[in-house]
């Protein structure tokens, strides 16, 4: 299974987490079980929007493979809240 590096903006700063991601599952599938889990080591992301996860300048499809969009395995993603208006 793949691996990747990807690193979170959180309210006590940035936050590495390696995360084994198969090649078929989409970020949907896996990213609210990454948050849960960092929110249980007491991590939370800042900002009060939705996830954002950016990979090489461009914003990641979440439900698409990470394959299908380019990003290999070590690659780094980064993640972070994008602001709604409301």
């Amino acid at each position: 299974m793949p691996k990747y590096q990807i690193y979170f903006d959180t309210v006590s700063g940035e936050t590495k987490y390696n995360v084994d991601i198969d090649e078929g599952e989409t970020l949907n599938m896996v990213l609210e079980e990454i948050l849960f889990d960092l929110r249980e080591r007491g991590d939370v992301l800042k900002g009060d929007g939705e996830p954002e996860v950016i990979w090489n300048s461009s914003v990641l499809d979440f439900g698409r493979a990470l394959p299908e969009q380019g990003v290999r395995p070590n690659d780094v993603l980064r993640v972070s809240t994008v602001a709604t208006n409301g």
